[in-house]
């Protein structure tokens, strides 16, 4: 087992920590939050020595980031959660790497991670939960979120451990580790004039920034809402709206953006989906997430990091990490005229917002992806030493 170098562990951690083989279970293609954290994760497990393996989709995102960072990563198709084969090959893989921890970071990977714990009986389940809306109310949907065989749940949150108690989960079964981000990261300043340059912003132009999958629960159509009524409020302001990401939603907000006057304006810019996204944090001026369903919402946390003010709902998780007057300011979820009327506050105040963006990277030490880790590792001990 690798050595974290110039550190020495206490005597008991360095036993509990050979004891913990994590098989990583991750069914995304597509890279958004869930694989960032277990790529975090998985950082973090392997610089305190850690014993890993991570499952994911050939040809995936986070294959490519997992293998450029040097983690042991073994590819395996896994077609949905009824899929046998992967099952099969999830044992296989559990068996040669020696697992005592199974752990599920997306749905699929539970109803996967499910099925494959049935035959190892010397691995723990634990099931990351990141969303926070509640379980369908079917009988194999109930199954699967209240077997015995899942050791604990992982909530990203207080809100989502209070969905799973609503949806039935025994309260002693779930523990909290809040997702967090790699505070390593922000040691070399965002580059930001190239993102303005490329987009054609001007130096005198105020920005709100959004980075999130274009799909319902993230709700930039109340963004788009919000900042036409901004523009109007606000006529004589620079204004632009930068949304970095992609999803089946893009040609919809796109439609609803021209409709409002935005996009053939230039007022509005949809970038896709960006590998050098971190730069983006360096052009924008104001963060703005509109979600209605939320389990914790990273990018608010990247957005801490570099220093900006957040403009957000009170959904979900989102009230955990926006200290509301300090950091940010919140309104209820789909809401145009609250959301815009906290963006013109923002948008007026240059010194509001260099005071809340002082606060926020104060706060965002909090979340700290190493804060995650050693949550989650006590999780992982927890269960080894328990009993079923």
């Amino acid at each position: 087992m690798a050595r974290v170098a110039g550190k020495r562990r206490a005597p008991g951690r360095a036993a509990d920590a050979t004891r913990v083989r994590a098989l990583h279970i991750n069914t995304a293609k597509t890279w958004r939050g869930g694989e960032r954290q277990t790529l975090f994760l998985a950082a973090e497990l392997a610089r305190r020595g850690v014993a890993q393996l991570i499952v994911g989709q050939p040809g995936s995102e986070l294959q490519t980031r997992a293998e450029a960072a040097g983690l042991p990563f073994r590819a395996l198709a896994m077609r949905g959660e009824l899929d046998f084969f992967a099952v099969a090959g999830l044992r296989r893989l559990a068996r040669e790497f020696g697992a005592t921890i199974l752990h599920a970071h997306t749905a699929r990977a539970h109803g996967l991670g499910l099925l494959a714990r049935r035959g190892l009986p010397e691995a723990r389940l634990v099931i990351s939960r990141r969303v926070d809306f509640p379980a369908r109310p079917n009988y194999f949907s109930r199954k699967k979120y209240l077997s015995p065989l899942i050791a604990r749940y992982i909530a990203i949150s207080e809100n989502v451990r209070r969905i799973l108690i609503a949806d039935g989960v025994p309260p002693e079964r779930i523990r909290i580790a809040y997702s967090g981000v790699d505070l390593r990261e922000y040691r070399t300043p965002p580059d930001g004039a190239r993102i303005r340059r490329e987009l054609a912003l001007a130096r005198n132009d105020l920005v709100i920034g959004n980075v999130a999958a274009l799909v319902g629960h993230k709700d930039q159509s109340t963004l788009l809402k919000a900042f036409a009524r901004l523009t109007q409020r606000l006529p004589r302001a620079r204004l632009r709206l930068v949304i970095a990401g992609e999803g089946e939603l893009r040609p919809a907000l796109e439609a609803e953006a021209r409709e409002l006057g935005l996009l053939d304006s230039a007022r509005v810019l949809f970038t896709g989906f960006r590998r050098d996204v971190y730069d983006f944090f360096g052009a924008f001026d104001i963060f703005a997430m509109s979600s209605s369903e939320e389990g914790l919402g990273t990018a608010v946390l990247d957005a801490m990091a570099h220093g900006l003010p957040v403009a957000a709902t009170s959904a979900g998780g989102l009230p955990e990490m926006v200290d509301p007057g300090r950091g940010g300011l919140l309104s209820p979820a789909r809401d145009p005229a609250a959301f815009a009327e906290n963006l013109s506050v923002l948008a007026k105040n240059s010194a509001l917002r260099k005071k809340f963006g002082a606060y926020n990277k104060r706060r965002v030490v909090a979340f700290g992806s190493a804060a995650t880790c050693e949550a989650t590792l006590s999780i992982y001990r927890e269960v080894l030493g328990a009993t079923e």
